[in-house]
């Protein structure tokens, strides 16, 4: 369960601290992107729990020797970390020669949910799914692939089962705004979740095996 003492939802970043590589600023946001960032690599890398933190360590590296081309106005940093974790991925890969059919796959569902989640256009998800013991290694996957704020929010929801009230009260926020916040954050679960699954059982029909 996650601790809702350190989930985080794109909180404020110092940034001209973390550019002067500030140690407790760097620990800070190092704290607060690492689980997410790893689990955005993990499946990425075929689930290999090692490679994926050397991975990730490669990943938050290379995002602060480049720090000074962040720039939080064109985009959240969870999004630039796994632009970057993209490129780790593809090079570790490499230099392990793993199977090709591994990055084919997710570049696939990476540009299936750009165009997905952009459009939202999906019911809302029956909250049942969520809970699916047989379904949890999709969940799991789907989440990593969701802005960060949404995998905050429905973790708190359905993992930590906070109320709205309670949820709002921690963000400082209204009831009625983290509603909306939930619903938007089901959408995207749900366009996620069914992208995969459905880019999965293509795989498998077409004999790909994705690890």
């Amino acid at each position: 369960m996650m601790d809702r003492t350190t989930a985080q939802s794109e909180p404020e970043i110092d940034y001209r601290r973390l550019r002067l590589r500030d140690n407790e600023e760097v620990v800070r946001w190092f704290d607060t992107y690492s689980d997410p960032v790893y689990g955005f690599i993990f499946y990425r890398v075929g689930r290999d729990a090692d490679l994926a933190g050397d991975v990730a360590q490669e990943t938050f590296v290379t995002a602060l020797e480049t720090i000074d081309r962040f720039d939080p106005r064109r985009g959240e940093m969870f999004s630039w970390l796994t632009h970057i974790a993209r490129n780790c991925i593809r090079k570790s890969l490499r230099r392990k020669s793993r199977d090709s059919a591994l990055p084919d796959f997710w570049n696939t569902v990476d540009h299936q949910l750009i165009k997905a989640i952009a459009d939202l256009n999906s019911s809302i998800l029956p909250e049942q799914l969520l809970e699916k013991k047989e379904t949890a290694e999709l969940v799991r996957m789907a989440l990593t692939n969701l802005p960060l704020r949404y995998q905050v929010t429905l973790r708190r929801r359905y993992f930590e089962d906070m109320s709205l009230q309670e949820m709002a009260s921690f963000e400082g926020s209204s009831e009625g705004a983290m509603k909306v916040l939930l619903h938007r954050a089901r959408q995207a679960f749900r366009t996620a979740f069914e992208t995969i699954s459905g880019t999965l059982f293509e795989g498998e029909v077409k004999g790909r095996k994705i690890p």
